[in-house]
């Protein structure tokens, strides 16, 4: 029981509070048992988001907002907005993870392979040039990397 202290009255706690609890720490990363549940646990979804302004490479335009968005299972999933001032261009990437002093730790392999000889580019081809495209990718990378992962660059051409 709790007692208000300003107007005597006992209550009970309020779930609310141990649910906010429970936000918190999931927010924080952490396990969480389940009440009523002995072996149920709740993790949060944690992520790494990285995320680029305006970008320019030859006859190629990748708009703001284009991201990566990486997860301790050592997947990552890319999203962007691009175009080119020509016709049939295509917009050539690369994605470096790296720590928090800048080093190269590895470099993200594309899971949907477009060249053997080469798995770690990312090709989004751009026939037209009246229009934007929406480019999605998916890469994986070694989970153990993980936790040392603070920045992220591009090596771009078109």
């Amino acid at each position: 029981m709790n007692v208000n202290w300003s107007t005597g009255e006992k209550r009970r706690p309020c779930k609310l509070v141990a649910t906010a609890v429970a936000a918190a720490a999931l927010t924080a990363g952490a396990v969480v048992p389940t009440v009523g549940t002995a072996h149920a646990t709740v993790r949060a979804a944690a992520s790494k988001t990285f995320t680029w302004n305006t970008l320019h490479k030859g006859d190629c335009t990748m708009f703001s907002g284009a991201r990566w968005t990486v997860y301790p299972n050592g997947t990552a999933y890319f999203r962007a907005t691009v175009t080119s001032s020509d016709n049939n261009d295509a917009w050539l990437m690369r994605a470096r993870l790296k720590d928090g002093n800048g080093a190269v730790l590895t470099a993200l392999r594309n899971a949907a392979i477009q060249d053997p000889a080469n798995p770690t580019k990312f090709v989004k081809n751009l026939p037209d040039h009246t229009q934007r495209y929406v480019w999605t990718a998916k890469g994986t990378f070694d989970r153990g990397w993980y936790d040392d992962i603070k920045r992220m660059s591009l090596v771009n051409s078109c």
